[in-house]
C-alpha cells in the first residue's frame, strides 16, 4: 500500500515538472503545425485559386532550387567541421583534469555566448583590412576591400564559419558533459589492458557516447537546415542584396510578408518540418537515448 501511494506521489511530481513543457510544446509546437497546414490552401496574389497546389508552386519557385543549393552547400561544409571538431576537442578536453580544466570550459563557451546577429558583426569587423585585427594576413593575400571577401558566391564559407564559432563552444560542452557518464571503472579496465590514450578514446569513449553525437548530428542538421539570421542580416543590414532568397527561411519569409502568400510559407515550413521530423525520429527509435529502465532491470542491477 506504502509502495503504491509513493508511486502515485512520484508520477504527480513528474506530471507537475511536465506540464509546463508540454503547454510550451502545444502552444508553440503542436497548434502551430495546425495552424499551418490549415493556411497551406488559403488563396493569395500568386496562388489565387487556393488549395493544395501551394507546394508545387513553392517547389517551381525559381528560388527554391537556389536556396537548395546554398543550404546544400553551407551543410556540406558546417555539418562535417562542427560534428569532428566537436568530437575531437571533447575528446582532448577530457583525456586529463587538471586545475585549469574549467577556465578551459569557460573559454569554449564565452564565444558560443555570442549571438548570429553579434556574429555577423564581428566577422565583418574581423574582414574589414581598415579595422581588421587580422589585417596584415588580410594584406599577405592582396585583400584591401572587404568587398574582395563579402561576395555572394563567397556566402556558404562565409555563412559557415560564423555559424560554426556560434555553436561549437556548447557543443563541445556538452559532449564533453556526456563523457562524463563513462564508468570511472571501464575506463580504469582499459588502461590496465593497455590502451594508450589514442586508442581509449576511438575505440572505447567515442563508441559509449554514440548515441549522443546522433543526437548532436540530427539537432545541428535542423539547425543548418533552418538557417536565417546571418544571410538575413548580412542581406539587409551590411551589404543590401547580397543574400537576398538565400535561404529556405528567408525564401519563406519573403513569400509570407512582401509577397502575401501565408499558404506558400506555410507549405515551405511544412516541406521543412519532414527531414527534422525524419531526424527526430531516428533519434528515438534507433538509439537508446530516451530508453527507461523499468524496476526489474533497475533490480537486476
Amino acid at each position: 500500500m506504502a509502495k503504491t501511494k509513493r508511486y502515485k506521489q512520484s508520477n504527480f511530481v513528474m506530471s507537475l515538472m511536465l506540464a509546463p513543457y508540454a503547454f510550451l510544446l502545444v502552444a508553440f509546437g503542436v497548434l502551430p503545425l495546425f495552424m499551418a497546414v490549415a493556411e497551406v490552401p488559403t488563396p493569395s496574389l500568386i496562388n489565387p485559386d487556393g488549395g493544395w497546389d501551394a507546394f508545387r508552386i513553392v517547389v517551381q519557385d525559381f528560388r527554391f532550387p537556389v536556396a537548395v543549393k546554398n543550404v546544400g552547400g553551407f551543410m556540406l561544409y558546417f555539418i562535417p567541421m562542427m560534428m569532428i571538431t566537436v568530437i575531437v576537442m571533447a575528446l582532448m578536453l577530457d583525456v586529463k583534469t587538471t586545475k585549469w580544466g574549467r577556465y578551459l570550459r569557460l573559454a569554449y563557451i564565452v564565444p558560443a555566448s555570442v549571438s548570429g546577429a553579434v556574429a555577423v558583426l564581428v566577422w565583418w569587423a574581423i574582414f574589414e583590412p581598415t579595422i581588421s585585427p587580422i589585417k596584415p594576413v588580410l594584406n599577405f593575400f592582396g585583400i584591401d576591400s572587404a568587398r574582395q571577401i563579402w561576395q555572394t558566391e563567397n556566402l556558404t564559407y562565409l555563412i559557415a564559419i560564423m555559424a560554426f564559432f556560434a555553436l561549437a563552444g556548447n557543443w563541445i560542452l556538452i559532449q564533453y558533459g556526456s563523457l562524463q557518464n563513462i564508468s570511472s571503472e571501464i575506463i580504469e579496465a582499459a588502461r590496465v589492458d593497455g590502451c594508450s590514450a589514442f586508442q581509449l578514446a576511438v575505440k572505447i569513449k567515442l563508441p559509449l557516447i554514440q548515441k549522443y553525437v546522433v543526437y548532436m548530428a540530427v539537432l545541428v542538421f535542423a539547425g543548418g537546415l533552418q538557417i536565417f539570421v546571418e544571410p538575413q542580416l548580412l542581406n539587409t543590414g551590411v551589404y543590401v542584396g547580397i543574400a537576398s532568397s538565400w535561404s529556405f527561411d528567408q525564401l519563406s519569409y519573403e513569400l509570407a510578408f512582401k509577397a502575401g502568400d501565408f499558404g506558400g510559407a506555410s507549405a515551405l515550413s511544412i516541406i521543412l518540418l519532414i527531414p527534422s521530423l525524419i531526424g527526430a525520429l531516428i533519434v528515438i527509435f534507433k538509439t537508446d537515448m530516451f530508453d527507461v529502465k523499468t524496476t526489474a532491470d533497475k533490480e537486476s542491477d
